[in-house]
């Protein structure tokens, strides 16, 4: 009897450890709040009615609820224009946030790293202008904020402007690899050991040898080297 009550007990310990192990997996497949890019609505609760009609249509929706717990840590910045609305302290803080980051104007949709010292992109609210809203839809404000989110696929933090800048520090490495093949194409190389040679000779002072005339470069060659030339005035311009 002791030895069933043992081996129960073992079964039910085992059992729970695979239910917690499970669980802390499913939570770790998705990412927790200090993870996830920042989004920031930018708007006024007492003078802004574009920014209630997102509120009512978007924000309360179980969609947008369910789409944000995964994707993005999101965050309303109230900005209203009478006193007593929020507290001093607060309106004080959201008015700083707003001019640190530049926000002239509500509703702004703010995309930031997860670290909040990165700008990734503002989200453009999609029918603004249309029909004051009314075809404004969970699903088409996901999408614009996916799309803004998607721009920063080739680096997480800095997005297409980073890409450009690290082009624009190195780009000067394959434009020194194409002009140099070009070289390499156009020079005879069996003229090379007597040319050193001769100039041997000039530093010591000697009068060099004749070089002789060299061979004419074949016409592929010259082609080949004059696309690379080419190539790499291009890439030193984009």
């Amino acid at each position: 009897m002791r030895k069933q009550r043992l081996y129960f007990l073992g079964a039910a310990l085992a059992a729970a450890a695979a239910s917690a192990s499970l669980s802390s997996g499913a939570r770790g497949a998705r990412a927790l709040p200090s993870e996830r890019p920042r989004l920031l609505a930018f708007g006024s609760s007492d003078s802004c009615e574009w920014c209630r009609l997102l509120e009512r249509r978007v924000f309360a929706t179980d969609a947008w609820r369910a789409w944000a717990e995964v994707h993005v840590a999101f965050t309303r910045v109230d900005l209203p224009r009478r006193d007593g609305v929020l507290a001093p302290e607060e309106r004080e803080r959201n008015n700083a946030l707003a001019d640190r980051l530049g926000v002239t104007g509500i509703p702004t949709f703010v995309l930031l790293a997860a670290d909040g010292d990165v700008e990734l992109g503002r989200v453009k609210v999609p029918d603004a202008a249309r029909g004051l809203g009314r075809d404004m839809t969970p699903e088409a404000f996901i999408a614009a904020v996916e799309g803004e989110l998607g721009r920063d696929k080739r680096d997480p933090l800095l997005g297409e402007a980073a890409s450009r800048r690290f082009w624009r520090m190195y780009r000067f490495i394959p434009v020194v690899l194409l002009l140099g093949i070009a070289a390499f194409l156009l020079v005879d190389k069996s003229k090379l050991p007597l040319a050193l040679r001769g100039l041997k000779k000039v530093l010591g002072n000697a009068a060099p040898a004749a070089l002789g005339d060299a061979p004419p470069v074949p016409a592929w060659k010259r082609w080949l080297a004059f696309a690379l030339i080419l190539g790499a005035f291009l890439l030193a311009v984009i």
